[in-house]
């Protein structure tokens, strides 16, 4: 279905990884991914050195979140659509509770592309509907429910789909 051979090897998924100056991304995060992949955060770094970091690792696709800094929000708008070996796919940070973010993505992106990718919630979600994928990590270290999690977006000749990692 989608030709990978000149994509990235990966493309991990993380949001609201809330992590303040001074404080590192999680090991069993890092440690994953590398150099040929993609990292894409849906928005929350609360902090630029988190940035600084990620870049250091792989390629990073980003937006902000609600609780991103001016600083941050400049640098990245709350959405955008990004296309990945000929991959159509939206990232939206999100806003209000669980229901009403899950809706308000699904309203905005729903049939429009491939994958719609979300964080704020801070709880993993994933669906597909009028062929598009809906997939939100949770959060790398606020989990509202269960453990901590990441996400790793798979395209291959299966199809579309998300798989979530818990720390």
């Amino acid at each position: 279905m989608f030709n990978l051979r000149d994509g990235p090897a990966n493309i991990w998924v993380i949001s609201d990884t809330h992590l303040r100056s001074g404080q590192i991304l999680p090991d069993a995060f890092t440690r994953r991914a590398g150099r040929e992949d993609i990292i894409i955060h849906l928005g929350d770094f609360v902090s630029p050195e988190i940035i600084k970091q990620l870049k250091t690792i792989a390629r990073l696709e980003a937006i902000s979140g609600n609780c991103d800094p001016p600083s941050i929000r400049k640098s990245f708008p709350f959405e955008r659509i990004i296309e990945i070996s000929g991959v159509k796919i939206a990232l939206s940070h999100g806003w209000g509770g669980q229901t009403e973010t899950v809706q308000r993505v699904k309203r905005d992106f729903e049939g429009k592309v491939d994958v719609a990718l979300f964080g704020h919630t801070h709880s993993p979600y994933h669906a597909k509907s009028d062929g598009t994928v809906f997939f939100n990590p949770g959060s790398l270290s606020q989990s509202r429910r269960g453990p901590d999690s990441f996400g790793l977006l798979h395209l291959d000749s299966e199809g579309i789909w998300g798989e979530v990692i818990e720390l």
